[in-house]
């Protein structure tokens, strides 16, 4: 049975599994789930293609480095093109050592956010130690084991 209904984005049908399908114009039928697949296959092979193109060879570079100082006016065997180079060569290690510095900062913090996690769970757990409205934690608990006590711990679980 499928009841039609009128929302927000306009007609829309509601079939038995209770799932709303918008229509924006044609049937809401296989087709529109078909196209959905097929623009979403269009955008990875997108991604996929930028993202190879962003590969560069080291000699790639070096080449794109003498074209974009020769570029600068600079003539090739100079003492002006080779302080061009090195001064390209030189940015792109400080962008290199700044990117390595904000992933090891993201790390750090995601590393300190998870123990802080761990450790409010576990300090959790120690609270409901015998209260019987919890479970007992064990293996398949989201926490883990404390190892200094070699109890589980979890977030809606007690201690032993």
């Amino acid at each position: 049975m499928i009841q039609r209904i009128h929302g927000q984005r306009g007609l829309q049908r509601v079939r038995e599994s209770g799932a709303l399908s918008a229509q924006f114009g044609g049937k809401a039928d296989g087709r529109q789930v078909r196209r959905l697949a097929s623009a979403a296959k269009v955008v990875l092979a997108a991604a996929c293609t930028l993202g190879l193109a962003a590969c560069v060879t080291p000699r790639e570079r070096h080449a794109m480095d003498q074209n974009q100082c020769y570029a600068f006016g600079f003539e090739p065997g100079t003492d002006a093109f080779a302080a061009c180079m090195m001064g390209l060569h030189q940015d792109r290690a400080a962008a290199e050592a700044a990117s390595n510095r904000y992933w090891s900062a993201q790390l750090a913090e995601q590393n300190r956010r998870r123990e802080a996690q761990s450790d409010l769970y576990k300090v959790m757990s120690l609270q409901r130690s015998g209260d019987t409205r919890f479970p007992v934690c064990g293996a398949s608990s989201d926490g883990g084991m404390d190892r200094r006590t070699m109890t589980w711990f979890g977030p809606n679980c007690r201690a032993r």
